[in-house]
This record gives structure tokens, sequence and C-alpha cells, in this order.
């Protein structure tokens, strides 16, 4: 990949350079992109031992480690199924939800990450739409909201930090002492330990599966982490400023606006190579393809501007392919939004409306990222995109980020990782997941790596999901496959859906405060966009199959170019290692974790 800052390179070993460009010169001679994919183990059923009432008097707190109370219990009728539905709160105040099968468990636990800032406590399963398991309500679901209950209005803001033990929440433990709770309640309702515990989570929620590998690597045995915000800290304050800021004028009004993007789509798509061998308009492999302002820029003195770009919207494009920057060049991310993405840029309609993201990215800056939380929330005009800012924005990187490429702990019992990322996607950019995943590679080598990771990217996939590429993807069957049969995943099939929309911005359209309607005995009604099972894949129009990082699909010639069995895998063109040089590249690294308490009102690091 042509790097873009190359006069800002971290000092390094060439040595050590020279030994990573062999290992990855061997590696990508050992083909395991078409390996056969495989089910889950058959496991038996096991019946409850004791009525779903009897859950409300169970003592949990000696196991959550604070005070657990204000459980209710009360059966859930869902057309998968009868499932007994336990809320509760674990001090002190992280809002949690477990949904136990009645008919028939087989011995699986499923804990879901958030999205945004969380929230909400929601039940629901994700990307294993023909997992059987899953599909037929077989597992124990649980959710927690981080420690922080929102309303529809106020979800995206951060507020709560500047409450010390819900940003300690937030960051790592309330997904820790949930699956402790859950797990506890297994074993009270059914008499008997779930045999095997995933979990699976994508933004946010990716950010919180990579933790729970990091920092709790008995929690479970597979985890799938989707468009991970693994650099919290510099996602939220440099990567979502720079996408509003650096498309503004002086003045504060807009530059580039949403309805010019398909200009600029359409312009990078008729220029840049698939490397799929179709032409589909969805880029297998953005990383190659260089934007060229000519593509799109306005001739000199042209006054009909409705089929190019001003040179003023085309420099706004380039700074945002880029990625924020200081005055001297020097990036502080491993890039921008990727070409091919265009259409899914989250800018405003108009030069005078603000960004959706705006509040949000405002509110984290001030009362989330630094140890002090302000007052009042940032004003983004006067954020400076600097050395000083960049350390203060990364104050409590070791509290938030989820970036410590050590996994010996969690690949030593047995865990098994499945990352994927979106490479059309709008607000994290995958070369972030690129990043991670080489640190992984040079911490624990690409061969033992290989045997308990795979990586995924997703052609002209958005953020979690949608946008025009093949986004239908079941990640829940090989990762429960590999935990459970020993069979690593190798080929995915990918399908296309029309009209789509990133999953992970409509989630959070829909977060709500936790339901407190529970009660002994109480029937509940599941919502469809909330329930402990996995809905059916929609019909498709067609499908293309993923294969493992750094491998991609390309068209044989023959045979319906619709149809993934049409495709076979060949090396992706970028050149490996990718040499990122940014300042976060100091964020990624092995055991860049610190546990955090409170004390005399204050968050301290925990001795």
């Amino acid at each position: 990949m042509k790097n873009r800052h190359s006069g800002f390179l971290p000092a390094v070993s060439l040595l050590a350079v020279s030994f990573f460009l062999s290992d990855y010169a061997l590696a990508s001679q050992k083909d395991t992109s078409s390996e056969v994919p495989s089910g889950p183990a058959h496991l038996d059923v096991i019946d409850p031992a004791v009525s779903c009432d009897s859950l409300s008097s169970v003592d949990l707190s000696s196991v959550a480690g604070a005070m657990v109370h204000d459980l209710k219990t009360g059966l859930l009728d869902t057309p998968a199924g009868s499932f007994c539905k336990v809320t509760g709160q674990i001090a002190p105040a992280i809002n949690f939800e477990v949904d136990l099968p009645v008919q028939h468990w087989t011995q699986r636990f499923l804990m879901g990450g958030c999205v945004g800032l969380c929230g909400m406590t929601r039940i629901g399963i994700s990307n294993a739409g023909t997992c059987a398991p899953a599909l037929n309500g077989e597992m124990v679901v649980a959710s927690n909201d981080l420690g922080h209950a929102s309303s529809t209005l106020n979800a995206q803001q951060a507020d709560f930090g500047r409450v010390p033990q819900k940003r300690i929440d937030f960051a790592y433990r309330a997904n820790h002492v949930t699956a402790l709770t859950a797990k506890a309640l297994v074993k009270a309702f059914y008499g008997h330990e779930a045999r095997f515990s995933y979990f699976m989570g994508c933004s946010d929620g990716g950010r919180e599966a990579l933790a729970e590998a990091q920092r709790y690597p008995d929690d479970f045995d597979g985890i799938s982490a989707g468009a991970p915000a693994g650099l919290f800290t510099v996602q939220n304050s440099f990567s979502s400023a720079w996408v509003i800021r650096t498309n503004q004028r002086a003045d504060g009004t807009n530059i580039l606006l949403k309805g010019r993007l398909p200009l600029l789509h359409s312009a990078v798509i008729s220029h840049c190579d698939t490397f799929s061998g179709v032409k589909d308009g969805i880029l297998e492999d953005p990383r190659m393809c260089h934007f060229d302002p000519t593509w799109v820029q306005c001739a000199p003195g042209q006054a009909d501007t409705s089929s190019c770009l001003s040179d003023e919207e085309t420099q706004a494009a380039v700074r945002l392919y880029n990625g924020p920057a200081d005055k001297a060049g020097h990036a502080f991310t491993p890039g921008g939004l990727l070409p091919g993405s265009e259409q899914n840029w989250p800018l405003p309609d108009t030069a005078l409306a603000k960004t959706a993201d705006y509040g949000r990215v405002a509110s984290v800056m001030s009362a989330l990222l630094p140890a002090q939380a302000a007052d009042q929330d940032m004003d983004l005009s006067k954020f400076q995109f600097d050395k000083a800012s960049f350390e203060q924005m990364n104050q409590l990187a070791a509290l938030y980020n989820a970036a410590n490429t050590n996994l010996s702990a969690f690949q030593k019992r047995g865990g098994r990782l499945v990352l994927w990322h979106g490479l059309a996607d709008q607000y994290i950019s995958p070369l972030s997941t690129i990043a991670y995943y080489q640190g992984v590679q040079k911490q624990a080598g690409l061969e033992q790596t290989e045997n308990f990771v795979r990586f995924y990217l997703l052609p002209g996939v958005a953020h979690c999901g949608g946008g025009g590429g093949f986004s239908q993807v079941d990640f829940l069957t090989p990762l429960m496959a590999w935990a459970e049969t020993g069979v690593a995943p190798g080929a995915l099939v990918a399908g296309h859906l029309q009209n789509t929309v990133s999953s992970a911005a409509n989630d959070a359209q829909k977060i709500s405060a936790p339901q407190k309607d529970g009660g002994d005995d109480k029937k509940h009604q599941v919502n469809p966009d909330d329930q402990p099972y996995a809905l059916s894949d929609a019909k498709t129009s067609a499908t293309r199959p993923l294969y493992p990082y750094p491998y991609i699909a390309r068209y044989t010639g023959s045979g319906d170019p619709q149809d993934a069995q049409n495709y076979q895998p060949v090396m992706a063109p970028a050149i490996l290692p990718v040499l990122f040089s940014d300042y976060s590249q100091s964020l990624i690294g092995p055991d860049n974790q610190s546990d955090y308490t409170v004390e005399k009102g204050a968050l301290t690091l925990k001795k």
C-alpha cells in the first residue's frame, strides 16, 4: 500500500522488519483459504432443573463481586419457544438481561455487545442467519447496558463519563460481571454449566469483544469482533472530529455535501480495478485505488458543476481519504475513508447543517476521554489536530482501548477469535483493524496467529453491514464449529442485499432505556428487534466468497458471476505487511491495558 505520510516513520529495527517480512512471505505460500466449512457439534438438550420464578431468589452478588439486586423473572414467549427472562442490576448501575430457553437448551451461552455509547439492554443475535442453534432458540442469550441507562434522546451523549465508576463499567467491567452473572444463572436454572460460551459484537461491540479476549480470556470460548473500535480514544476524537472539521470552511459552513457523493463514488468506481474480475461497482481491495482529483474535478472556469466537483469540494474529499493529520502532514491514524465507501460517508445535507455525529463527538471529547471531565461539551471548532491534543485525548487509552496485541492467555485456553471489517466502513477505517491484526501476528507469530484468529475483509460493506457490497454473512456458525470441533473457518459465503443500511447505525436509532416491566410469572411478548434467537437470512440477489485475510475473491472466468462457487482465492495485491506510520501505532502493542478503581471520588490506577 502506498504510504501517504512516509515522512513520519516510527523508529523500528530493520532486522526485526526483515524477519517479519520473511515470515509473511512464507505464510503467503500456505493457502488455507478454501478449507471446507463445518458446522457446530451436536450437543444434548438439557432441561431446566428448577422453575423460572425461583431464579429471583438466587444469590448472585458473590459471583459478580458486587451487589446484584432488583432481580425479576418472567416467561418470554417467542416463535422459537419460551424463555425464562431474568433482569436485574449489578451495582452500581449495570442493568442486564439473561434469557434462558425453557424447551431446548443445547448447552451454549451467547452474549452480545452494544453499539455506540450503549445505554441500552438489548438482546439480539446478528450475523447468524443460517446458524441452526441460534435460529432455533437453543442458546442462553445475555446483554447489558454497560453501566448507564439512556433514553432515545440522549443515548449518544457521554454525560455518564462524569461518574468515574461508570467509565470503568463502560470500558470493560460491565461485560465481565454480566458474563459471570449469566453463567451462574445458567448453572442455577439447568443444574448444568454451559459447555461453550460466545461473544459477538460490532463497532463498540467489536471493541468490547476484543476487550474480553484481552482482559478476561476465560470468559468466552469463541469471540466475533466486527469493525472494532479498538482505538476507541482515537476513533472518538481525531477520526470523527476530522470528518466534521476538515469538511468545513473557516466560517463553519460545510463544503462537500451528501448529495454530491454519488458523483465522487462513480468517478472512483470507473477508474479503479475491482480486482474481482467482475465490473460490479464493488472494490475487492480498495487499498489499491489511489484517488486522483482529476477524475472528478471541474475544469477551470466551468460554470455547470452538476457533473463534477469544484476544486474546494475535491480537496475536501482528498482530506477525508487521507485521514487526520497535523499541519506538517504527520498522520494520527492508519488512514481515512477508503475509496469505494463514498456513498456511505456521514456528511451533512446542507451547508449549515450539523452531522448526526456532531453531538456525540463533542460529548465524548469533553466528558469521557479526558482524565478530568469538562462541564460543557467541547466546541469542535476549537479542537486542534496536534500532538498535544493527541496526548490529551489518549490519557485514558489504557482504560478504554482494546488494542492489546498479547492474546497469549486467550490462545492458551483454546479461545477462537473471528475478526471482520467492511471495506466501505464510513465510521471506523478497516486499516485500523489491519494494523491491529498485524500487531497480533507480530506478537504471536504468523503461524501461531492462524491457529486461533481468522480475519475477513468484506468488500463494499459499510459500518457493521449495509452498503453496496456482500453484507449478509453468518459468522456464528464457523466460530462455533471452530470452538466445538476444531475445524478452522475457511471460505465463507456472503450474500448481497438490496437497499441495505448500516446495521449499527440503525441500532443506534433504536436505543431505548432498559425495560423494567418484569415480574415473577409475568409473560412477555417478544419484540422482533429484540429477541433471544436469530432471524433467518433474507433472500439475496447474489453471493460471493469471503476468504481469510490476505486472500481476496476473483472470478474464475466461467459460470454465473453472481454465484460464489465461481470464484477462487488469490493473494491480495497489497504488499504485506502493510507499513503504517502514524501516531496511533504507539497505542497498538502488547500489554498496554490497565485496571482502574475509584478512590476519593476520582478515577485511579488499580495497584
